[in-house]
């Protein structure tokens, strides 16, 4: 799960933005779930903001942190895994930082690089409650390999770490270096980590499959197709089963329809758009509260009722353990319900400064709102700002 996170100097990010999930008051008992002894996480992060405001961009930053402790690069010219730096800042170093827990460890990470090489990264860690170094690399220059220093705690020995000079170049991070070589048994933590975040960590790799290919895959797993049923009845789809047909080359999705005149077969083509995006939404529920998993949501429910929507996060929250979702939304009755007017350290606002055109994000529990005063009608009125300043509905074209 993560702890906190931040970046400077990327999209439309200028100055370091800050999102912090530590639990606190009444949601460590409802929105936060603990991950060590005194440590609380927040199971939800919503960002709400205008179109354009930069909301997608903090979760980019967010997934990108991931990209770059776990994607290698096999050739040296190629760029470093990154969207572009902040434009007017763009001959300078974007800077992340993460602090996670993975199986009860927790790790923290800072990365600086440019568009061609990795400048500096430094993987603390606690393994026994108390700060020791994982390890720390610096850049040395083009043509030459990178310094990597590890903590006598991960217990590397010297044949691994030549390895891994050897092999981590100067455009991606010490611990990808782990998916493209073998090692020996001393890089043990790397893989530990490593794999932790291939398991647990959602969106950093590949594309999200089409709906034939995600419904054969829940067939082949009665209990994952029992949740999708069992989620499709209660939301009042009229589906009561499904099955992947295949027709030569491709394969094609039936759907089960049960009415109080009988039951009847029909196509994907014949289900609104909702329908197909709320299935392909149920298998990060479904991974969500069946393990620990990250997922990170781009304008999830924008296809939805919003009963639906809140009703997804609902199932989510009251039946996970250690998973996080983050999501940007503009349904802003989201923040009429009493479970995020009355946890809005889960809530952040985002929109862009006039001065210097970056985005800043504000946690809605920072704002002053006094708390017997509605979240919901506070931000309606534009108190909060992130919301969209429109001029008149009349149109001159002359």
């Amino acid at each position: 799960m993560i702890r906190e996170f931040w970046t400077e100097n990327y999209l439309s990010i200028r100055d370091r933005q800050c999102l912090n999930f530590e639990a606190d008051g009444d949601s460590r008992g409802w929105l936060g779930t603990e991950v060590a002894e005194g440590m609380a996480l927040n199971k939800v992060g919503v960002i709400f903001g205008a179109n354009a405001s930069g909301k997608s961009n903090m979760l980019k930053a967010l997934k990108n942190v991931f990209r770059l402790l776990f994607l290698s690069a096999d050739n040296r010219n190629k760029p470093v895994c990154s969207e572009a730096p902040f434009a007017l800042t763009a001959d300078a170093p974007t800077r992340m930082y993460v602090s996670f827990y993975a199986d009860g460890i927790r790790y923290d990470y800072t990365i600086v690089y440019t568009t061609d090489h990795i400048v500096r990264e430094e993987l603390l860690y606690y393994p026994k409650k108390s700060k020791s170094l994982f390890y720390e690399r610096d850049y040395t220059g083009a043509d030459t390999q990178c310094r990597i220093k590890f903590g006598p705690s991960v217990g590397v020995k010297g044949r691994t770490l030549d390895a891994l000079m050897e092999n981590t170049l100067n455009n991606h991070s010490v611990l990808s270096t782990y998916g493209k070589v073998a090692l020996a048994e001393d890089a043990v933590k790397l893989a530990a980590l490593y794999n932790w975040i291939r398991t647990h960590v959602h969106g950093i790799v590949g594309n999200d499959p089409e709906l034939p290919q995600l419904l054969k895959e829940v067939e082949e797993n009665p209990r994952k197709k029992r949740f999708f049923i069992e989620m499709l009845k209660k939301a009042d789809f009229s589906i009561t089963g499904f099955s992947v047909v295949s027709n030569g080359d491709s394969d094609k999705v039936e759907f089960v329809s049960s009415t109080s005149d009988g039951v009847f077969s029909l196509t994907e083509a014949t289900q609104s758009s909702g329908t197909i995006k709320y299935l392909q939404d149920l298998r990060y529920l479904y991974d969500a509260i069946s393990g620990d998993h990250i997922y990170m949501l781009d304008e999830l429910g924008e296809d939805l009722h919003y009963d639906l929507l809140f009703y997804y996060l609902q199932v989510f929250i009251a039946n996970s353990d250690k998973s996080q979702l983050f999501i940007t939304s503009q349904e802003m009755t989201l923040l009429s319900e009493e479970l995020f007017n009355d946890n809005r350290q889960t809530i952040w606002f985002v929109e862009k400064s006039v001065e210097t055109a970056s985005s800043e994000y504000t946690r809605a529990d920072k704002l002053g709102l006094h708390k017997n005063n509605s979240l919901y009608n506070a931000y309606r009125i534009g108190k909060f700002g992130a919301k969209p300043v429109l001029g008149s509905p009349f149109i001159n074209l002359d």
